[in-house]
């Protein structure tokens, strides 16, 4: 029962990490690029559409930027496995 419930809570934290590479991730890389390099040619929608493409065609740059925070995520819960392991124990 334990493993379907940290597997359930698992798929929880990819869906919403995952939705958050997704929707707002891009918007974020898109005004960093703005910001430092300059306009890019087309605009959002320009960019938005090159990047939804990129993940249909299964582009691992694409892919990375969805899955960033959740591959991100993994090693902050790594580093803090023992301070939550020893919280348990108490």
């Amino acid at each position: 029962m334990a493993t379907a419930r940290g597997l359930h809570r698992e798929i929880k934290f990819l869906l919403i990490l995952a939705g958050f590479g997704i929707v707002v991730m891009p918007f974020l890389v898109y005004l960093a690029g703005v910001l430092t390099l300059g306009p890019y040619q087309g605009g959002l929608p320009a960019f938005l559409a090159s990047l939804y493409k990129a993940l249909l065609f299964l582009e691992p740059s694409a892919w990375l930027l969805l899955l960033g925070p959740y591959l991100l995520f993994w090693p902050l819960r790594l580093l803090t496995r023992p301070l939550r392991r020893r919280r348990r124990a108490a």
